[in-house]
């Protein structure tokens, strides 16, 4: 399941960074308006309620974990007239907790689909209101806290667990980000931006706990849900009219 949620996390970004790209080079097509391109890799702070987890983890002699969370992905907007078009994708990576014998960690992945308005817009500074519609995964692992051989896992299989679940997710956020231009020609300019956002991640349709794809009981009710923080390092341009 780990995979999984890591595959769907790189293609949610290589298709925003695309989305990115593909709006940029259409600029000599669309000189009637105003069009360009972003794509930025981000790194970032996201929180996530854990109580309702913390709470059965607790009762079962387990230290609770942490709901900060580094996140780190990448996002790619394309913009025809004061509309932005894009995507982005992130993965979560949570804080390892010791609970006696066993180790416990959380990590979590989503993507979606962004549709922005500039608010303001210069050439090089632009100021924008987003919403996003997507999908997440997270991750429960719970394993042994030792080093076993070869022949001892082979003996035991059985030393670690994996526990995931997902849903239907909600993004609005609000950002901002500079271009600092490189290059100008007939057609546009280009050059590095950077960028910064922050927002609100709401899952109102909560997927059921599995275990290596079958359902489970007596699950919490949890969904990747909290307020975030994304520093961004790119680039992009835009064409002239």
């Amino acid at each position: 399941m780990k995979k999984s949620i890591q595959a769907k996390t790189i293609i949610t970004i290589l298709l925003s960074i695309v989305l990115c790209t593909t709006a940029f080079s259409q600029e000599e097509t669309i000189s009637k308006d105003d069009a360009g391109g972003r794509g930025f890799f981000m790194l970032g702070w996201s929180m996530m309620n854990l109580d309702e987890l913390n709470t059965k983890l607790e009762n079962r002699g387990y230290s609770k974990l942490s709901d900060n969370f580094i996140s780190f992905g990448g996002i790619g907007y394309g913009m025809i007239g004061s509309i932005l078009l894009g995507g982005h994708g992130n993965a979560l990576s949570g804080k390892e907790i010791v609970s006696g014998v066993y180790k416990t960690s959380m990590s979590a992945a989503y993507g979606f689909f962004d549709l922005g308005y500039l608010l303001y817009s210069d050439g090089a500074i632009n100021v924008y209101p987003l919403i996003g519609i997507g999908g997440g995964s997270m991750s429960l692992k719970i394993f042994e806290n030792k080093i076993l051989s070869f022949d001892e896992i082979l003996d035991n299989p059985k030393r670690s667990v994996e526990l995931s679940t997902g849903g239907f997710l909600i993004n609005a956020a609000l950002g901002a980000d500079y271009l600092f231009q490189l290059g100008e020609d007939e057609r546009g300019k280009g050059g590095i931006a950077v960028g910064i956002r922050a927002g609100y991640i709401f899952a109102p349709l909560k997927g059921d706990w599995k275990m290596n794809e079958i359902e489970i009981t007596g699950s919490p009710n949890l969904g990747i849900t909290g307020p975030y923080i994304q520093f961004m390092i790119g680039g992009g341009g835009f064409s002239k009219r």
